[in-house]
Formats: C-alpha cells, structure tokens, sequence
C-alpha cells in the first residue's frame, strides 16, 4: 500500500468520524437547550466522545506516517504483524480479566439487582462475548 493512500484513506477515516461525532454533540445540545424531551439526552455527549477519540487516534496515526513514510513497512512486515497480534490477544486476555472482576463486583456488591437491572445482564453478555468470540472467529476464519 502507497503511503499516499493510506494518508488519504486516514484522512477520511478523521473527517467520518470528526462529523458523526459533531453530529452526536449537536444532537446533546439541541436536546439539551431546547424542551425535546428525551430519556437521558447525556447519552448522546458520552457517545460522540467515542468517534471523537477514534479520529484522534487516527490523527496520530496520520502524524506519524507524515513524519516517517517508512512506517508502512511495519504494516506487511510479518514479525511486526505477529508482535502486534500478540499484544492484541494480551489485551483481550487483560480486558476479559476486568470485565469478569466487574461482573463479580457488581454481583456481590449489589446482589438485589442481580437478575432485575440491565447493567447486570450486559456485563455477563460482554463477558460472555469475549470469551466465546474468538472461539466463533477462529472456527469462522478456519472454515474460510
């Protein structure tokens, strides 16, 4: 891959997510400024933090390739590849550690909501994604 493509697909990847998460602010402040009346409008700022934080990674992302075009190389280099996804499966492995103390947390710290309240249900739903999705993918990814 060029190094002007990529610069080009990461500038595009910033502007997609730099408007939809405008547009989630917006949404929060004329929610918020006007009589609209809806559950949480809060949620709407919350999330637009998240294609916010997206685009910031990928303006780094795109800093670093203007500063050394090289950096491509790390990209098809296949020892880098194999380092990256071992970091990937050790944060996956450290992400469902924490996911499986806030289940327990939240089981054992108010077990009057166990079974009653959605943040309950989602925990153990994440929680069980994460353990069964790479199983899943890797059956998928071995069939294809």
């Amino acid at each position: 891959m060029s190094a002007e493509k990529l610069m080009k697909e990461t500038k595009l990847t910033i502007g997609i997510s730099l408007f939809v998460s405008l547009a989630l602010f917006i949404t929060w402040f004329i929610l918020e400024t006007t009589s609209i009346s809806f559950t949480d409008s809060k949620a709407f700022l919350a999330l637009s933090l998240i294609p916010f934080s997206a685009a910031l990674a990928y303006f780094l992302k795109l800093m670093k390739i203007k500063k050394n075009p090289k950096v491509i190389v790390s990209e098809t280099d296949e020892r880098l590849v194999a380092e990256k996804n071992q970091a990937d499966a050790k944060t996956l492995k450290l992400l469902q550690g924490v996911l499986f103390l806030s289940y327990l947390g939240y089981t054992f710290i108010m077990p009057e909501n166990v079974f009653n309240t959605i943040g309950w249900w989602m925990t153990l739903s994440v929680l069980l994604f994460s353990l069964f999705a790479p199983l899943v993918f890797r059956h998928v990814l071995k069939e294809a």
